[in-house]
């Protein structure tokens, strides 16, 4: 099982706000992107995989982040939707994902859901 973590941001990441979110998940951490898939990862100095994270979905339909997440309380619409995933047995990994998601919210604002 992997850890997940979904930025629910109230404006659209700016590419700068992007790659400092990523800066602040773990500045020794090295970076690899997937350009076909938009996906990009953040792997441990000993190659274990930390983060992987997708570029930013606007989600324009009103209920659809409470339908998806099976969430009860108010959500901003619309917001942009940040997904995430790190190993789900990695401890280090969730601190990681999380550290990304704050500093993503903190510069877009918005909230934050997680699987655990």
């Amino acid at each position: 099982m992997t850890f997940d973590v979904v930025a629910l941001c109230g404006k659209q990441p700016e590419p700068g706000e992007f790659l400092a979110a990523l800066l602040a998940a773990g500045p020794e951490l090295r970076l690899h992107t997937v350009d076909e898939t938009q996906l990009v990862q953040l792997f441990h100095e000993d190659g274990r995989l930390m983060l992987t994270t997708e570029g930013a979905r606007l989600v324009q339909v009103a209920g659809e982040v409470a339908r998806l997440l099976r969430f009860q309380g108010e959500v901003p619409h619309p917001v942009w939707w940040v997904e995430s995933r790190a190993p789900g047995h990695d401890r280090e990994a969730e601190s990681v994902a999380r550290r990304f998601t704050h500093a993503l919210l903190t510069a877009t604002g918005g909230m934050s859901w997680s699987s655990r």
